[in-house]
């Protein structure tokens, strides 16, 4: 298998958690299925789950299984290409061509296509089946805490594959730095789904109404860069370490004074963190998230001190 490796050209990382290459793997392994093997495989697209994104649109998802040369049934989740939002059906077909780009992404941090269908004017993804769901539903839906130490992980693991896109596509997310687009496995890694909006017929102008994670240079002027990622992220980390959707209330409070970051952590934890961690935690979202894209970091300059923080976690560093 040829691979086209690309090197890194920001910051060095910490050597707790190693960030993986950043390379682009040809993956010679992507399946091509028909819609009766999907068919078949999902049991006639019976088990669905729909996602609902606060960006106004529902994804919808079928879980089924697959023969593998390895096992004899593998668990899949095969995405459905239509997106519908509160104003239109959008619908987008993916190409071959499309699809077989998305496949030549490889990172542990993303969700691993595994195949597609064009076929009878449907578009479907088939994706590994991550089993501990969303990260969203860990967070606002489950009354069982996530431990600290796994939030860190968790958030370790999201700013790695988003380094980690930006270094090889040198262009923003979008749409797709969402919580219910984080995924877990039974080891609560995090892994991102990716589907590369900009070769998407993703629905632009309708995208970001209402929505919590919108940046100030979006709001203004309709501007998408990395840095607005980066204040994306650094939402999702307030949700992720508060529990809590009072996202605006929140933010101005961290803005003013960063330091009060521990009388806003999720009450489900008790005093089950490090304060010195919690308080490095809520300094990096308030950087993340300042109104000025240029005074945002990097996004490895974030896995940085994310790595940082576990190290304080672990007792090896005091600051």
């Amino acid at each position: 298998m040829g691979n086209g490796l690309k090197s890194c050209k920001q910051k060095r990382t910490s050597p707790l958690i190693k960030t993986p290459l950043l390379e682009e793997e040809v993956n010679e392994n992507l399946r091509i299925f028909s819609v009766k093997e999907l068919k078949k495989a999902t049991k006639d697209f019976k088990k669905k789950r729909d996602v609902v994104g606060e960006d106004t649109y529902v994804q919808t998802f079928y879980r089924g299984y697959i023969n593998d040369e390895t096992t004899s049934k593998l668990p899949v989740s095969v995405m459905e290409g239509l997106i519908y939002s509160q104003h239109h059906l959008e619908e987008w077909k993916i190409s071959k061509e499309e699809a077989e780009s998305l496949g030549q992404i490889s990172h542990p941090n993303l969700v691993k296509l595994l195949g597609y269908c064009c076929e009878d004017n449907r578009s479907l993804l088939v994706f590994e089946y991550l089993q501990k769901e969303s990260l969203e539903h860990h967070i606002f839906e489950k009354e069982e805490a996530l431990p600290w130490e796994t939030r860190v992980k968790i958030a370790t693991g999201i700013a790695q594959s988003v380094a980690f896109i930006h270094s090889i596509k040198n262009s923003p997310l979008h749409q797709e730095l969402r919580m219910h687009n984080i995924l877990l496995d039974e080891q609560y890694n995090a892994k991102l789904l990716y589907l590369d909006s900009k070769k998407q017929c993703w629905p632009i102008d309708w995208a970001f109404v209402g929505t919590k994670y919108m940046s100030p240079e979006y709001l203004d002027a309709d501007i998408v860069r990395m840095e607005t990622d980066v204040y994306t992220f650094g939402v999702i980390l307030l949700e992720l370490f508060t529990g809590s959707k009072e996202i605006l209330i929140n933010l101005e409070r961290l803005r003013t004074r960063p330091f009060l970051f521990t009388e806003m952590i999720d009450p489900r934890l008790g005093s089950h963190y490090p304060v010195d961690a919690a308080t490095k935690m809520g300094t990096l979202i308030q950087i993340c998230t300042r109104e000025h894209w240029k005074k945002r970091p990097l996004m490895q300059q974030v896995v940085d001190v994310l790595n940082s923080v576990c190290l304080i976690c672990r007792g090896i560093l005091n600051i």
